[in-house]
């Protein structure tokens, strides 16, 4: 297995600049098709924009030569389609008002990962060329190169925040160095083996370059709580007297069996992401169940081979004296805080779930306000030249190129129709938020024609209607005017393009497919959940707190980062927005993650029942031998998520926070308010199950022993003596 990690590490990082960055638009939308057909005149939405800024008229004969030679360079490189200039065409949109500044648009050729391997080496020889132009780099295939590169430095940095942080967490939650390293273990192949099996999917389909950091921070995280419940049940069992192949084997009957559940509601939570058409939410939902995957593999098969592997030393805090062992038992199994906070809420049930609902439900208000956004520039950090070139060109230019509508009129011919293409440019410059229009045959402001050009007949047919925006490309000003241009007669079939449109589509594409995921999420959870526990009301309940903990993950988020704008003014202008993706991969998370704690709790009670078919005794019971697990779970699985918020990428420090802060709070308010106090309401309604009459409480019974311990399989028929002896 060390030598497979060693192996699996290595093919993780020789996949270099396979990464994608893109994938957040939906694909196969209106705006996706209007864009293919602005490409042939010359008119998408630009992959890269160079601003040069030479300090000196841009109209000066050395600057003007120069310009037309790095536009006549770019054309010529190969994987670019079009390259345009002020040089080139003349148009006054790529000129500063002072004269001294100018556009480049370059249009790149293949998918989002091949524009960015060619704009990678295209911008440094084209600043080679010219160095007197002073090129600064933007647009979206720049925002994928920086992107990329700013990721791949934040897993180093993560990744030194969180080990040792997760380390010290697991030596105190095991009180041994060579328990703690069993988790540790089974992280790094979790996630040295999901880099190499990524190496294999990028040659299949896009995957973004945030996988390395998610597959990273959940793969450790997952490992850890998977291993974490585990090594405790069968360190339980070894403190109960049983051998080390004994204890493994109970543990992995029991807990084991937990984890393979567990396991299966994540990676199908994960899956059902597969239903919305953004491929940037598409390729981190195969990380997650490539990591999720290996995580149960890795627990069900490693652990036991590690514990074997280690034997004495796993052990810790265990002695052979039996007054040290049973203090062992004492303090690590149960946790009297945790007891006493079960027996409080068991005994007023009704009270702590009015107030533990309330609190979900008034976290989960703030989305009813969330504005989605497009992933753009502001992703990066301040300082990173893609976000300032952007900055710089909106601020310098009047017409910026990420704030224009194209109108595709493929039919309409500019001079045979040239009286109903003038009403239709005159209709569209009196549009509310529109600044100006251009067609082929002059520019219009206010319903009047400002600046005639004279148009040339032409063989080819067709033309373009191009219009400006007065305000940020993702304001809810913008989102009006794109409906007003999509709503207007036009002389002709018409197709709209540009980022705004692009916003517009991918929202109702994912508005569309969110009641699929719901329904699949929800559905898929609660039969997984009925098969493990046999019980249709706990089923039932898992998924209602599921729900509500995905509420109250969008809503923190919702809260902390567009409301409260903690990161600063995010994708919009300056209005509250989120990238529209973040806030699905997180409800995704949070479920799965609320759900393996759910089936964890659950089955210490349903084992507790079994054997006492007391309903308030199995709820205590779980609590207090959960509770501490809990606790040191939710701080490891907040500490590797949280260690995404050292990043530089606006969209991991999202997810990394609300993540962590979702935990914790699962891992207090509804495993130890809610849950117990829903069961006890619940009462035996809980053990009931369709499956056969009396449900849970047709199984016999096992006798209790004076320890509270009952012997099954080849240990039935011993005494608890006779078993420790």
């Amino acid at each position: 297995m060390v030598c497979l990690i060693a192996l699996c590490a290595v093919l993780g990082m020789s996949l270099g600049d396979r990464w994608s960055n893109g994938g957040y638009v939906a694909e196969d939308t209106a705006a996706w098709r209007a864009e293919a057909a602005a490409r042939p005149f010359a008119a998408s939405t630009p992959d890269l924009v160079l601003y040069a800024r030479p300090g000196r008229s841009v109209d000066s004969p050395n600057v003007a030569e120069q310009g037309r030679r790095v536009t006549e360079l770019a054309a010529r490189t190969t994987g670019v389609e079009v390259a345009l200039s002020y040089w080139s065409t003349g148009l006054g949109p790529l000129r500063t008002a002072d004269g001294r500044g100018a556009l480049v648009r370059i249009d790149l050729k293949g998918s989002d990962s091949d524009a960015a391997r060619t704009a990678r080496s295209l911008v440094p020889a084209l600043r080679a060329a010219a160095p007197g132009l002073r090129l600064s780099a933007s647009g979206p295939a720049w925002v994928n190169v920086t992107a990329t590169e700013q990721a791949q430095r934040d897993l180093l940095h993560s990744e030194l925040f969180n080990l040792p942080l997760v380390l010290v967490v697991l030596v105190l939650a095991f009180g041994s160095l060579g328990a703690t390293l069993v988790p540790v273990v089974i992280g790094a192949a979790a996630a040295s083996g999901a880099l190499a099996v990524l190496l294999v999917v990028t040659r299949l389909t896009p995957v973004t370059v945030f996988a390395v950091n998610l597959s990273c921070a959940l793969g450790f995280g997952l490992a850890v709580d998977y291993a974490l419940f585990t090594l405790s049940r069968y360190r339980e069992e070894r403190a109960r007297g049983l051998t080390a192949e004994e204890a493994v084997g109970r543990a992995m009957s029991t807990t084991g069996r937990a984890v393979v559940c567990c396991a299966l509601t994540m990676a199908w939570c994960m899956a059902a992401l597969l239903v919305f058409p953004l491929g940037l939410i598409r390729s981190l939902a195969i990380a997650s169940l490539i990591v999720v995957a290996l995580c149960a593999v890795g627990t069900v098969f490693l652990l036991p081979a590690l514990v074997a592997v280690l034997g004495e030393r796993i052990d810790g805090l265990i002695a052979s004296r039996r007054g040290r062992r049973l203090r062992f038992i004492t303090k690590t199994s149960v946790s009297p805080a945790w007891r006493w906070v079960a027996v409080t809420v068991t005994r007023r049930p009704v009270l702590w779930a009015l107030a533990g609902s309330v609190l979900l439900l008034g976290l989960a208000t703030p989305v009813l306000g969330f504005r989605p956004a497009l992933m753009d520039e502001t992703i990066l950090p301040s300082r990173a030249e893609a976000r300032a070139a952007a900055e710089a060109v909106r601020r310098d230019f009047p017409y910026s190129p990420d704030r224009q509508l194209t109108v595709v009129l493929p039919r309409t011919d500019p001079v045979a129709e040239a009286d109903a293409l003038d009403a239709y440019a005159r209709h569209l410059s009196a549009l509310p938020g529109t600044t100006r229009v251009s067609t082929a045959a002059g520019d219009y402001t206010g319903g009047m024609l400002a600046k005639a050009r004279h148009t040339a007949a032409s063989a080819k047919r067709g033309t373009l209607v191009v219009v400006f925006a007065a305000e940020p490309v993702q304001s809810r000003e913008t989102a009006a005017l794109v409906d007003a241009v999509r709503g207007t007669p036009a002389p002709g079939p018409a197709q709209v393009a540009g980022t705004a449109v692009h916003l517009a589509d991918t929202r109702r594409a994912v508005t569309a497919a969110f009641g699929w995921w719901g329904a699949l999420t929800l559905g898929g959870v609660f039969l997984m959940l009925f098969l493990f526990t046999r019980s249709l009301l706990i089923a039932l309940k898992a998924a209602a707190l599921g729900g509500l903990s995905i509420g109250a993950a969008l809503g923190l988020m919702v809260l902390l980062f567009q409301r409260w704008q903690l990161l600063g003014p995010p994708a919009g202008g300056g209005e509250g927005a989120l990238e529209i993706t973040m806030p699905l991969l997180a409800a995704a998370l949070a479920f799965g993650l609320c759900v393996d704690y759910e089936v964890f709790l659950v089955s210490r009670m349903v084992e507790e029942w079994r054997r006492t078919r007391r309903t308030t005794a199995s709820i205590v019971f779980g609590i207090e031998h959960t509770g501490r697990l809990f606790t040191a779970a939710a701080l490891v699985v907040a500490v590797s998520m949280g260690a995404l918020m050292v990043s530089q990428v606006r969209l991991l420090v999202v997810l990394g926070a609300t993540m962590a802060a979702i935990v914790i709070l699962d891992a207090t308010v509804v495993r130890g308010v809610l849950v117990p106090a829903v069961m006890q309401l619940a009462g035996r309604a809980n053990w009931w199950t369709p499956a056969r009459p009396g449900g849970l409480r047709s199984a016999r019974a096992p006798a209790e022993t004076k320890t509270g311990w009952a012997p099954t399989g080849q240990d039935a028929g011993k005494s608890h003596e006779e078993v420790r002896g």
